[in-house]
This record gives C-alpha cells, structure tokens and sequence, in this order.
C-alpha cells in the first residue's frame, strides 16, 4: 500500500489503488465506517487473521485513512476514520451500484448513501457523528440503514 511503487505512474488509479488496492483496505474502511471500530469486532465481522489485519490497521494509520484512539478509562483501542477515509463513501456507493448493476444478489441488504449531498438509495447511510471532542474533526460516517 505504497505510493512510491506507482510515483513514475502519472495516473490517479494507479495512485489510489496503490494505497487502496489490497483485497482487505476497503473492507476494513467499510467496517470501522460502520461503527465495528475495535480490533476485535472488525476481525469477527472480517474473519481475517490477527497479523495480517494488525499489518493492514497500521498501515491504514500511516495513509491516514483512520485514527488510533483510545478512550479515556479504556484499555482497548477504537479505530477512527478521518475525513481521508470518509471520502471513500462515494466509492463504497459506486462500487454497491455496479455489483447491483451487474452481479445482483437478492439477499444483499439495501444501503442508502448520499453523493454530493443527494440520498440515493444503494444500501449505505450517511450520517454526521456526534459532536463530542474526539470526533471534531469528522464530518460524517457510513452506518447501516435501519
């Protein structure tokens, strides 16, 4: 998940997907996003091994796409995503469109989402967070729609 392998590459894909291309990333962006924002809960929800998500949250932390934070009187930590990680809310709602699109799957869960500032119906739901000290700087956060 490097940027360097793809700096003589002058395409914005090929940037992205540098950072963002691993089969784990954006799964586990669309987790923490979805309010599974503790090491435990996003391996349950993954089923992905302890090394390798240890190896994937760390470098997410070093791309800032999220936030280590631990809070007050607590042990363990939570992963937050930061505006970086936010933005991928319109990828998550285009890439739900095109496998609805064109793999569809009745018992996949509808989402709704919104892409410059209009809802649209695809299964993910934009809300803002609360307003506590710890989350001043983000903006919204995917949830699923109830």
């Amino acid at each position: 998940m490097s940027t360097k392998k793809n700096q003589k590459n002058n395409c914005g894909i090929a940037t992205a997907l540098s950072i963002l291309g691993d089969k784990w990333t954006l799964l586990i962006a669309r987790d923490i996003m979805m309010g599974n924002q503790n090491f435990e809960s996003i391996q349950n929800s993954l089923n992905i091994s302890r090394n390798l998500l240890t190896e994937r949250l760390k470098s997410m932390i070093n791309e800032k796409l999220i936030r280590r934070y631990v809070p007050n009187n607590k042990k363990r930590a939570m992963y937050i995503p930061t505006e970086r990680c936010n933005d991928l809310a319109k990828i998550f709602l285009s890439l739900s469109l095109w496998a609805d699109r064109w793999v569809p799957d009745p018992k996949r869960p509808k989402i709704a989402g919104m892409i410059d500032e209009k809802v649209t119906e695809i299964g993910l739901k934009v809300i803002p967070l609360s307003k506590e000290e710890d989350y001043k700087d983000l903006k919204l956060s995917i949830r699923p729609l109830r």
